[in-house]
């Protein structure tokens, strides 16, 4: 019996134990307080950026813009695609196409002496006039146009100012030229250029360049209808640089004659006989 009650006993000063260090462990309520909240910033906390509803918009105040869908521009009667009157303009078409109709004018158009302006990333195709342009008597400057298709519009592709920077564009079929450079200090890289000055008959199809100490580099020209593949104004077009560029199926016009205008223009021949890294190709 003793024996009996001390096993009791002993039992009974576990439990005690067990109970307290239940106690001394204890967590409290393990229900979570709620969803945790957010740690990164959003898109627009990173870069506010306002979508561009409708074609013929006008942007008047500096921010980022882009596309959340394709727009088609009305016929005649609507001006342009997209207006820019401010500096410090992002506007990224977000893979989309704006789009021209019979008697509408630019595609996009900056107007004003406006600077610090980027343009990437769609297509511009179909208008009555310019893919992109600007006002000649208040020339823009500091615009980059990156990753574009401009196809199809009755004007040039591109009518560039000063400090332009276009890369990396599909400029093809357009009814004048592919690129127009009115400005200075520009560099016009790596673009593709095919079947331009389609209605116009100008004596240039490719990039005319009629500003001064602008840099062309890395481009191809071909399948144009008539006219040189680059070519620039003697009297305005001087110390350019144009190097490294391939010009097929206008021989012996695919470039302009070098000579005049102070302009360094890279050795023109073959790629079976050009030795200079700088060689202008011409088939």
């Amino acid at each position: 019996m003793k024996r009996s009650s001390s096993s009791i006993i002993g039992l009974l000063v576990v439990c005690g134990l067990l109970v307290t260090s239940i106690h001394a462990f204890s967590q409290g309520n393990l229900t979570p307080p709620g969803a945790p909240a957010p740690t990164m910033k959003s898109l627009d906390q990173i870069e506010p950026r306002t979508p561009i509803p409708y074609e013929e918009y006008f942007i008047g105040n500096q921010g980022s813009y882009y596309l959340t869908t394709n727009l088609t521009g009305a016929s005649a009667g609507n001006p342009y695609g997209i207006w820019i009157a401010s500096d410090n303009v992002t506007v990224d078409l977000n893979g989309f196409t704006i789009q021209g109709g019979t008697g509408s004018n630019h595609g996009i158009y900056i107007f004003g002496t406006h600077t610090n302006i980027i343009i990437r990333n769609g297509t511009i195709a179909g208008w009555g006039h310019d893919g992109v342009s600007l006002n000649a008597s208040f020339i823009p400057q500091s615009v980059i146009l990156e990753n574009l298709a401009i196809t199809g519009n009755s004007g040039s592709g591109i009518v560039a100012g000063n400090g332009y920077v276009i890369s990396d564009c599909s400029i093809q079929n357009n009814g004048n030229l592919g690129i127009l450079a009115l400005g200075s200090g520009s560099q016009i890289l790596r673009n593709t250029f095919f079947g331009n000055n389609t209605s116009f008959s100008s004596t240039c199809c490719g990039i005319l360049l009629e500003g001064p100490n602008n840099r062309i580099e890395d481009n191809h020209i071909t399948g144009h209808a008539s006219g040189y593949g680059i070519e620039f104004d003697f009297s305005t077009g001087t110390n350019n640089v144009i190097i490294k560029n391939s010009v097929v199926g206008n021989s012996p016009s695919n470039y302009s004659p070098s000579g005049g205008g102070n302009n360094d223009v890279g050795p023109i021949g073959t790629a079976a006989s050009s030795t200079s890294p700088w060689a202008n190709i011409s088939k």
